[in-house]
């Protein structure tokens, strides 16, 4: 019966199925392969960088003061990536020893403003709005819980000024993005940018 043609087409069928078991698992495998080597590569790409984007501008940004950038050229990119067709604004900010407050307006649309961890994680983000000035207030405290000295309230003193929003990190970077419209809009674009305020509460 072994050497009857049905049986020995049969198990050639047999040995051609098993052959593409065997190709599918090989397939799968690579497959899987791939998979984890990208995950991997994905999360050992920020450690294997020279110099991170807050470790670049950090010779080029004070402490909790606002720099307005001069337009992007080629002779002038202290990033990579950045477009020339807008404008900056930074903050290296620092809650070491106080929080900091940054206080803003985004005129309108394509206006936005971020704060960034030095390891480029977004802290916090807002953007322009069509005809309507966005006003922006911010009270960058530390994460941990140290005492960071009494508010007006508990000191007797009644404020009734706007109160700002409170967002959570040590130190990073805060980014005002401007749209650049031009050489005869630049003056009202430098002017507002100029008003960005990022300072620590000790020195007010």
């Amino acid at each position: 019966m072994m050497n009857h043609p049905v049986f020995k087409k049969a198990m050639g069928y047999a040995k051609r199925l098993s052959q593409m078991r065997l190709d599918l698992r090989l397939i799968l495998s690579a497959f899987c392969a791939m998979g984890i080597l990208h995950i991997v590569a994905t999360l050992a790409a920020p450690a294997m960088m020279g110099r991170s984007a807050y470790d670049r501008l950090s010779s080029l940004l004070p402490i909790n003061e606002m720099i307005v950038l001069q337009p992007i050229t080629p002779e002038f990119q202290p990033l990579p990536f950045l477009t020339p067709d807008v404008r900056y604004a930074m903050c290296r900010y620092d809650t070491a020893d106080a929080p900091v407050i940054v206080m803003a307006e985004l005129p309108g649309r394509g206006w936005s403003l971020a704060l960034h961890s030095p390891n480029g994680d977004n802290v916090y983000a807002a953007t322009g709005q069509d005809e309507r000035v966005t006003r922006l207030r911010l009270r960058i405290m530390p994460t941990n819980d140290r005492f960071m000295g009494l508010t007006p309230e508990a000191l007797g003193i009644s404020d009734t000024s706007e109160k700002p929003q409170i967002v959570r990190s040590a130190r990073g970077i805060v980014v005002v993005r401007a749209p650049d419209r031009g050489r005869a809009y630049s003056p009202f674009i430098e002017r507002d940018l100029y008003r960005v305020q990022c300072y620590s509460e000790t020195t007010q």
